[in-house]
Formats: C-alpha cells, structure tokens, sequence
C-alpha cells in the first residue's frame, strides 16, 4: 500500500471531522483493518454508501479499473480507533475519532474484499460561527439520548458549532445524497445554511393528499 493509500470502511451513516462514533467489527477484511491501523498508527477512511449500494443498484456508478461498481461517494472521513474493547457479544467494538475529509481516487477491491484509495485531505476551513445554536444543540440532545449513543454523547461538546452541525448531519434520517451534499460543502456558514433548509423543510408539515 503506497503513503497516500488508504483502506476504505463504506457505512450507512457518515463520520464528520472532531466528532465520534462506535462501531462493532465482525468481518474478517475489517478486523485485519483494524489491526493494521492499530499497529501502525494509521487511520482508515469511513465513506457513506450510495444509494442502492446493498442491492447493487447504484443509480450512476463510477467503477474501478476492472470494472467493479463502487458503492460509496468518493468523499469520505479519516477515521482514528481512539478506544477498542471485546464486548460481551464477543465482537469487537472500536470508537472512532473523525479527523479531516478526504477525496478518494484510484480506488480498488482487495481479493479480500476491503476496499483501498489513494486519499488526498479535503481542506478544512475554520468555523467561526456567532449565531444562537441553543435549537440546534437541544434537538442533538434529543438524539443522543437514543440508546446505543451513550458514546457520542459522552464525546459530543455541545458547545462546538462545529461538532453540533456535524453530529446533526451523521444523526438526523436524511437521504444518503442530502448528507453527502453537506460533507462535501466546504465552508462552514454554507454546511449550517444547508442543514438549516433541510430542517425547515422536514419541520413543514406535509400537504394533504387530494
């Protein structure tokens, strides 16, 4: 594996730089990922699935050099294990720290099945943000008080703008490409005007149908 290349870990749900999430590992290409990472002091790269991905349906796919079909957008999150442990299920559970967003190309399948790219860091700019986020920070309450989330809410500093903003976007049930859209906005202010349009629109109550 080149310098700049880095093992792919596709999920449903996204991971946003300073914010952190627990996983459960089971299949076999994802704990020799995680053992190399931990025993080279690397990260992995966490990319959402697209659309139709579990079903092989992608609706407008970009394929490898050998013409497989690649299932994830190619902008994902570098990922640090920053904690791991054998649960009581006997799988083991990781916490991952997200760190800059990182452009994905040259992207390949192991004959293991792990994907691997070559990951160039997307820019991250500073947030600056001076408006009230005191809704914002209650409705991520709100979501972190959801079992199984005790992790990201012991992690979560609901005073970040930045954090509230990124964690909102991993949590809130919206489409995989409206998330996508807003991991992929690079200015702070922008990403919060985005999530505060999707907000609006999923507050507005639904016209009845005639």
């Amino acid at each position: 594996m080149n310098p700049s290349e880095l093992p792919v870990f596709p999920l449903n749900s996204p991971l946003l730089p300073a914010c952190k999430m627990p996983l459960q590992i089971f299949e076999k290409r994802y704990l020799d990922m995680v053992s190399h990472c931990l025993r080279t002091q690397t990260p992995f790269v966490v990319a959402l699935l697209q659309p139709g991905a579990e079903r092989h349906e992608v609706i407008t796919p970009d394929l490898t050099a050998d013409g497989k079909t690649i299932p994830f957008y190619p902008l994902g999150t570098a990922a640090r294990i920053v904690d791991f442990e054998q649960r009581d299920n006997g799988l083991l559970g990781i916490t991952i720290a997200g760190e800059q967003r990182m452009a994905l190309r040259d992207i390949r399948q192991d004959s293991n099945g792990l994907w691997k790219a070559s990951a160039t860091p997307r820019p991250e700019q500073p947030d600056t943000a001076a408006e009230d986020m005191e809704e914002w920070r209650d409705l991520l309450e709100q979501l972190l008080g959801f079992s199984g989330l005790e992790a990201m809410r012991a992690a979560a500093d609901l005073e970040s703008p930045e954090q509230i903003t990124n964690y909102l976007i991993m949590l809130l049930p919206l489409p995989a490409p409206v998330k996508q859209e807003l991991i992929a906005t690079d200015q702070p202010a922008e990403r919060r005007a985005k999530l505060a349009n999707v907000l609006a629109l999923l507050a507005t109550p639904a016209s009845p149908t005639p």
